[in-house]
């Protein structure tokens, strides 16, 4: 038999203090409300000698106020795991511009199991939900949720959502491959576990093949391991196809060292743009710096943030859907269609 958990009136017994004086101790407060270091100390050390440990989901809701918001963030735990840095550097930028007090509270799960994860929305004010699998859509569109939900990069009738046109930016790279006189590119991708995956590569290959391009397919993981297999085999065809547009910038991280292995020169014998999704540092500072479609994932960040506050705070009383603009940043990978980071036309 488990053993009981010992009780706050157990605690206070065991450091010799009252009830209330535990409680102030134990949520923070022994400062405002004068509680000395020696008392202070009595209550800890009694907690750590009976081993209790704090119910922080009642403390949670106790000590929210009208000053203050938690925010639940959703993020499915597969290959786009580590891209939440950069979306967690936009809820930064937008918690520390809004002047409120908010708690970010990142909930992972796994794909197409989002149901399973839906007990946490009673801890919080409001939920962003991101990389929602098709399944995953199917039910949040049926699912009246507690709290105003926010969708990042979905589309819905029912929630706000924060969006880019995924198949524009499949149709811009290949556009620019296109315009720089390619004939044979190469599609590296990964199996879809979202249709903006399938809007992207539809996007390239439609334009890249309305412009005269002869268009290959290679599948593989959506990882940087993916993308060095993806490119040895492109890197074996005879003649090596003079483009590549990776799914990912993992992809095509992994692309760059297969090429170099195998002696494929990039940009002079095939040149390289990727979908910009990862961290910028390693698109700038790869042995060739990669040329990419930009995703805006801080500032899609930052509208998620703002929609959901003024959800929680009134000021949004209807369901709106927010689209930004994808670019296109030339570096040495792809000499592009002019210098530096620009707007590049959707259409």
């Amino acid at each position: 038999m488990a053993k009981k958990a010992p009780t706050i009136r157990e605690l206070a017994q065991a450091a010799g203090v009252s009830l209330s004086t535990v409680s102030i101790v134990l949520s923070g407060k022994s400062e405002e409300r004068r509680i000395t270091p020696e008392t202070q100390a009595k209550v800890l050390d009694a907690a750590r000698a009976l081993g209790y440990q704090t119910n922080v989901s009642a403390r949670r809701l106790r000590s929210q106020t009208d000053a203050s918001i938690v925010v639940a963030v959703f993020w499915a735990s597969d290959f786009r795991a580590p891209l939440m840095v950069r979306f967690l550097r936009g809820l930064q930028s937008a918690v520390l511009s809004s002047g409120r007090r908010a708690e970010i509270v990142i909930h992972p799960y796994h794909n197409d199991a989002l149901h399973e994860s839906m007990v946490a929305l009673g801890l919080c004010h409001a939920a962003i939900i991101c990389n929602a699998s098709p399944a995953d859509m199917e039910f949040l569109e049926s699912f009246n949720p507690p709290v105003p939900i926010v969708l990042y990069n979905r589309h819905s009738a029912r929630f706000c959502t924060v969006n880019v046109d995924d198949q524009a930016m499949g149709a811009m790279a290949a556009r620019v491959l296109a315009g720089r006189g390619h004939r044979q590119v190469v599609l590296l991708t990964s199996d879809s576990v979202f249709p903006g995956m399938d809007a992207r590569a539809d996007g390239f290959v439609t334009t890249a093949e309305a412009a005269g391009l002869s268009v290959l397919r290679i599948h593989e993981d959506n990882s940087a391991a993916g993308g060095y297999q993806g490119a040895l085999a492109v890197a074996a065809m005879r003649p090596t196809p003079d483009g590549v547009f990776a799914i990912s910038d993992a992809m095509a991280i992994g692309a760059l060292r297969a090429f170099h292995q195998r002696g494929v020169r990039v940009p002079e014998d095939t040149e390289l743009i990727a979908i910009g999704n990862g961290d910028k540092d390693q698109e700038e500072y790869a042995v060739v710096p990669l040329s990419v479609v930009h995703l805006p994932m801080e500032k899609m960040a930052v509208e998620c943030f703002d929609l959901a506050l003024g959800l929680v705070d009134g000021s949004v009383t209807q369901v709106r859907s927010v689209k930004l603009d994808t670019s296109y940043v030339q570096r040495d990978s792809c000499g592009g269609i002019g210098p530096g980071e620009g707007a590049f036309p959707a259409a």
